[in-house]
């Protein structure tokens, strides 16, 4: 098996692949590496320098030759420049007394227009004064004859509005007539529809005093233990009934419907000035009754006496009404 050497770079020496030192001349193999690297290092950075400058060296020439090269064309312009500016300038001087000449042309030309031009003028200055003048009689004219048809409108607003409040007059005369007309018809059916109710309210009081005055004949001729003494009622007034009800109010009273031997026993809860409301125990109803159902009141100061399962023995008043919808027989 080969052994791996590695020389001695310094003496030459054949030396183990892995000793750091030379076994002869006793260099350091990994110093001397670095040292040499730096060396090689310092040589090519001279060598970059000496090229850096070489390169400088040749821009500088080159634009050395630019520069001469730039100010021998800018003489050359410049020179060419001159000759064009005299030929610019020659041409100028002919270009000016060319236009010396069209200037006095032109000149000329615009005072004789001028002078047409300020002899139009008056001319149309004439003609708008005798336009104007034209214009300001036809206004004066329009203006009478406006005034004129105003005068007349006016006069016909005035005449329509003269009949228009006419007419609202009558109108309004026509209305009131019409009203007190209608007024006068309303008042008129209204005391018919009165004098109806009247007599027909009149006629019920007489048949309602009749069949008071009946029943009062038959309670009379009745055998028991019912007394029923009649005093009969003044129908014609609500106040009159609630002024004999009253005292009665939050007491028992006996209630009929029509035979006198059926008393019912109920409470007088509330007396109003036209109607008055009665309360029954049993069925736990209360009735309102208008003073007007009255068919007949009855009191007695000693009371008046009945018998039944559902009633008091003495009752201070016995009214007679309609019998209620839950009485109904």
């Amino acid at each position: 098996m080969k052994v791996k050497t590695i020389t001695c770079p310094n003496c030459g020496h054949a030396n183990n692949f892995l000793a750091e030192d030379c076994s002869q001349c006793g260099i350091t193999f990994s110093k001397y590496y670095e040292e040499l690297e730096k060396a090689e290092a310092l040589r090519r950075h001279i060598e970059e320098q000496e090229k850096a400058e070489e390169l400088k060296r040749q821009q500088e020439e080159e634009a050395r030759l630019l520069e001469e090269k730039r100010q021998q064309e800018e003489a050359e312009k410049a020179e060419e420049l001159r000759k064009q500016q005299e030929e610019e300038a020659r041409l100028e001087a002919e270009r000016q007394k060319e236009a010396q000449k069209r200037a006095d042309m032109l000149r000329r030309q615009k005072e004789e227009l001028e002078k047409a031009e300020e002899l139009r003028r008056q001319k149309e200055e004439e003609a708008r004064a005798e336009e104007e003048r034209l214009r300001q009689e036809e206004e004066e004219k329009a203006e009478a004859l406006r005034k004129q048809q105003e005068e007349e409108e006016a006069r016909l607003a005035e005449e329509r509005r003269r009949q228009e409040e006419e007419e609202e007059a009558r109108a309004e005369e026509e209305r009131l007539r019409q009203e007190e007309e209608e007024k006068a018809k309303a008042l008129r059916k209204q005391q018919e529809e009165e004098e109806a109710r009247l007599a027909e309210e009149r006629r019920r009081q007489e048949e309602e005093e009749e069949a008071r005055q009946e029943r009062d004949t038959s309670t009379a001729d009745l055998a028991g233990p019912l007394q029923m003494p009649v005093n009969t009622p003044d129908f014609r007034s609500a106040e009159t009934m609630q002024a004999r009800l009253s005292p009665y109010a939050g007491q028992m009273i006996g209630v009929t419907y029509g035979n006198p031997s059926e008393i019912q026993n109920v409470k007088l809860i509330s007396v109003n000035h036209d109607h008055f409301q009665v309360y029954y125990p049993i069925t736990k109803h209360v009735v309102s009754y208008a003073y007007r159902q009255l068919m007949l009141v009855t009191e007695n100061q000693d009371g008046i006496s009945a018998v039944g399962p559902d009633i008091s023995p003495v009752f201070p008043v016995v009214i007679e009404v309609p019998r209620p919808f839950f009485h109904q027989s």
